[in-house]
């Protein structure tokens, strides 16, 4: 059974239908149109439609539809049915026969007035004997066919057939079908496409006595379908547009920036994605450089073309030129005697990412510098360059200026991958995204092993006072080993404590005798206004992850008049 999605009135999927479809559909008086996705649940039906018949009705049309006819005729509803495919939707056209049935049924009406009704309709109607004969026609046959009464009263639809005015019989089919029947034709008279509906009339022993027929001009649903055409164009023009919105807010969300610096960091990035220069990516091991890289990649108008990372500090330096730049045929011993295609080969009109390129050997350096300078690679034991379509984006943890003056780095090549530098900022100097990142790293971890782990305030405010060292990466590591070897759902300082061997909060003062300690992070407050402080801070961190009051509160686990009275306390 099919099921109405709500409201009649209610759009479901503004995605498929659009503001002109809707306008058409509130505007539509004389066709039932209704809208069905592509499993056939009505989304939409207008009112026409919803006079002509109940939802019962229309629920069993659109189930017992077959999908293969584009025009039909529903005799128990007693009307003509149009149905157009379009991508995710079927839209119904009804043309309601209701008064034409009940006339041929014999209503009581005077033969003068039956005449009147039948001549004012803006269809055509036309009525034959089972044998084809024409009998009657109204004046708007005339309109839609140029057939005037005299070419068709008393003439057979087989005269017409071979005279190629029309080219098939509606009254032959219905009375071979012994049923209503639909077809569609194109007079040559005048060029339109007529849509012929036709209802057998029978005598009270069920035999077809006459057959009544519809003709109605397709011109204006073949410029529904042509507007329905347009307007698909400019749907998947705007899908597209969408969707790098979408991909833009998706690659923005990706990396964790409530600190100032990191999100000008990521603006920095957003604004050069769309350029194709070289770029630069400083910041001590564990930043999140890559992250960075990656949100280039996805930002950028080469998102579709590949990405290839290689780390320079982890291949053998006799291996890393026939990585880079590949090799011909016979170039040294055990290479494969086809040659092989470097990685910025392979990389065209894409990204390269040279992860560590501050490790990369002086020897190849030279040939780096050739590659961003003349956009082409020579393979190894090949004598012809080879041009390349490829950005570089490059990354390191060591300061390069002072390895150019100590010899260790190419002056020339620094400057040209220097052209656009972004500095990654160190966790210690962005801690507003600590506990941020914290709760990011515990819904991986639930989602990864299925383990839900939480840490109290304490144990997060240890966290925020710690210097992490090794920035994200320790930071992530550390969440989860501790929240896989603490079998508990809230995790203390006391458990952390216990599972490393180093205490987050508090560094040993060098001058005791290492039974007193002090914090070197923070000046000491006292305690109540550290606990509000701290308070604030989560809060406020929650609040801008949540959309509303009752989810923040159901994050926090307290009731959302705790959460209500805490956020005016602090002024969020």
């Amino acid at each position: 059974m099919v099921h109405l999605k709500g409201n009649p009135s209610t759009i479901v999927s503004e995605k498929k239908i659009t503001m002109n479809m809707i306008d058409f559909l509130n505007n539509c008086s004389s066709l039932g149109v209704l809208i069905t996705d592509e499993d056939f649940n009505i989304i939409k039906i207008n009112q026409k439609a919803m006079q002509m018949y109940s939802i019962h009705q229309l629920e069993s049309l659109v189930a017992n539809t077959d999908y293969s006819a584009k025009q039909f005729c529903h005799s128990e509803m007693k009307c003509e049915v149009e149905v157009i495919k379009e991508t995710g939707f079927f839209i119904f056209l009804l043309q309601s026969k209701t008064d034409e049935y009940n006339l041929h049924k014999g209503l009581d009406l005077s033969l003068y007035e039956g005449d009147q009704i039948l001549n004012a309709s803006f269809d055509g109607i036309i009525v034959s004997k089972p044998d084809g004969t024409i009998i009657y026609q109204n004046p708007a046959i005339e309109q839609l066919t140029g057939l005037s009464p005299k070419d068709c009263i008393g003439v057979n639809v087989q005269k017409l057939i071979d005279d190629e005015i029309i080219d098939q019989s509606l009254t032959v089919k219905v009375v071979k079908e012994n049923k209503p029947a639909s077809i569609i034709q194109t007079y040559k008279s005048t060029g339109k496409k007529i849509l012929l509906s036709g209802v057998p009339i029978r005598d009270k022993n069920g035999e077809i006595k006459k057959v009544v027929s519809n003709l109605r001009d397709l011109t204006i649903l073949n410029g529904l379908e042509k507007e329905i055409e347009e307007l698909k164009a400019k749907n998947e023009k705007i899908s597209e547009e969408i969707e790098k919105i979408t991909l833009k807010q998706e690659s923005l969300n990706s990396i964790i920036a409530h600190n100032t610096k990191m999100k000008m960091v990521i603006e920095r990035a957003h604004r050069i994605s769309q350029i194709d220069s070289t770029v630069l990516i400083l910041g001590e091991s564990g930043v999140g450089k890559e992250g960075i890289v990656n949100l280039i990649y996805q930002m950028s108008s080469r998102r579709t073309n590949p990405f290839i990372q290689i780390n320079c500090a982890a291949i053998p330096e006799q291996l890393l030129e026939s990585e880079l730049f590949g090799y011909e045929p016979g170039a040294f011993t055990g290479a494969n005697n086809k040659g092989k295609p470097g990685l910025f080969e392979i990389a065209t009109k894409g990204i390269i990412f040279l992860d560590e390129v501050g490790d990369m050997p002086l020897s190849l350096q030279g040939k780096l510098l050739r590659v961003l300078q003349e956009s082409e690679i020579t393979r190894v034991g090949g004598i012809k360059p080879i041009k390349i379509d490829v950005r570089v984006v490059a990354a390191t943890n060591r300061n390069l200026e002072e390895m150019v003056e100590q010899g260790k780095f190419r002056q020339d090549l620094f400057y040209r991958l220097n052209i656009i530098p972004i500095y990654v900022p160190p966790l210690r100097e962005r801690r507003e995204d600590i506990i941020p990142l914290i709760y990011h790293f515990s819904a991986q971890i639930k989602r990864k092993y299925g383990v839900n782990r939480t840490f109290s305030q304490k144990a997060l405010e240890n966290f925020h006072n710690y210097d992490w060292p090794g920035n994200i990466r320790q930071l992530q590591n550390m969440v989860e080993r501790i929240a896989l070897m603490v079998n508990k759902q809230t995790i203390d300082l006391v458990d952390i404590t216990n599972e490393i061997d180093i205490s987050v909060n508090n560094d040993q003062d060098k001058n005791n005798d290492n039974s007193a300690t002090k914090n070197t992070n923070t000046i000491i407050l006292p305690l109540k206004q550290q606990i509000e402080e701290f308070e604030m801070s989560i809060i406020n961190n929650v609040l801008s992850q949540y959309n509303s009051i009752r989810s923040a509160a159901k994050a926090l686990s307290i009731d959302q008049s705790t959460l209500v009275r805490k956020k005016q306390k602090y002024n969020l």
